[in-house]
């Protein structure tokens, strides 16, 4: 039997979470270390290039899904609704959670202290949120549950003025 939460985007979202917050807890205190700032950038640029991807591949998979079930952006996206199971939803949540408040205090922590002219390079990691948006379209769009499509509503038109 398919166990939800040991689907390649779910573990895939806890993994690259960990990775980012790894980075994040190693860039904050060396931030004026070049070798920590590159280091930093690219995991934030891989996890964000990797989110992008999933996003556009859980759009296509979900405008596929949705000739014959009823799917909307939000469940796809924010995994609202029923259509996960609700240890799923909520590791999907947690893991989106993690990544906004670390990439804000982490943005947050590279500003203090810059003098003019300096680059905050810290603040790269609010890229990172796009990969917990990707990894939840991807797990609903490949094993969201969504009911059946609604037939389509026939409305006539009414030819009233607007005032």
């Amino acid at each position: 039997m398919f166990n939800a939460d040991s689907s390649a985007s779910y573990r895939g979202d806890l993994i690259g979470t960990a990775v980012f917050v790894g980075a994040a807890a190693v860039a904050v205190p060396w931030r004026d270390q070049r070798s920590v700032q590159i280091g930093f950038v690219v995991v934030a640029g891989i996890l964000f290039a990797v989110g992008v991807v999933a996003s556009l591949w859980a759009y296509a998979r979900a405008l596929d899904r949705s000739r014959t079930e009823e799917i909307g952006v939000a469940n796809v996206y924010l995994v609202s609704g029923g259509v996960a199971p609700a240890r799923v939803k909520v590791g999907l949540w947690i893991a989106l959670g993690v990544q906004i408040v670390v990439s804000l205090a982490a943005a947050i922590a590279g500003g203090v202290g810059l003098a003019d002219g300096e680059f905050n390079v810290l603040a790269f990691g609010t890229l990172v949120p796009m990969f917990g948006i990707g990894m939840n379209g991807a797990w609903v769009a490949a094993h969201g549950r969504f009911g059946p499509r609604l037939g389509p509503r026939r409305t006539r038109p009414n030819h009233r003025k607007i005032d």
